[in-house]
């Protein structure tokens, strides 16, 4: 595995995502969720990359409803193609989480993320923000640093080790 100096990943504490993701109409996030990906596949010298992970996503999601809105031809139920993109994105985040794990495992940390929440309505929300969390304190760990989030703090019956 190479050096983090080699291939940094930043601690970005899950506050900071939230906030920036919510004052700029989630567009960071798509930031966030691009960067990340290029830090890991660089780190671990494999894996998808941020275009490859958003791109289908972000053209699965807007093209159907681009093309029902602009075309009158086009017949309505052509929208609901746009879960493909919905698909799509559960499994970047599904191969995410199972990557976050292995990270941990790797580094002889017990693996943080149920990956089976994923498909529980209301808990794949809550595995997103300990997605964000977790892989935080994973580039911390790595980079020797200390990164308290506060709201990890706050909620250690969610963002706690299992």
């Amino acid at each position: 595995m190479p050096s983090l100096e080699a291939y940094p990943g930043k601690p970005r504490p899950l506050w900071k995502v939230i906030l920036f993701s919510i004052t700029t109409g989630l567009a960071y996030y798509g930031y966030y969720k691009w960067t990340i990906q290029e830090e890991l596949r660089q780190y671990q010298g494999e894996g998808w990359s941020g275009a490859r992970c958003l791109a289908p996503f972000g053209i699965g999601v807007l093209l159907p409803q681009a093309l029902r809105l602009w075309d009158p031809d086009v017949p309505g139920w052509f929208g609901w193609f746009s879960l493909l993109g919905v698909v799509w994105i559960y499994i970047v985040q599904f191969r995410l989480y199972r990557t976050i794990n292995k990270l941990y495992a790797q580094a002889e940390l017990q693996p943080p993320l149920r990956i089976w929440w994923l498909f529980v309505p209301g808990l794949n929300l809550l595995v997103g923000l300990r997605q964000i969390h977790f892989l935080s304190e994973y580039w911390a760990y790595v980079a020797k640093e200390d990164v308290t989030d506060p709201i990890a703090t706050r909620l250690p019956f969610f963002f706690g080790h299992p």
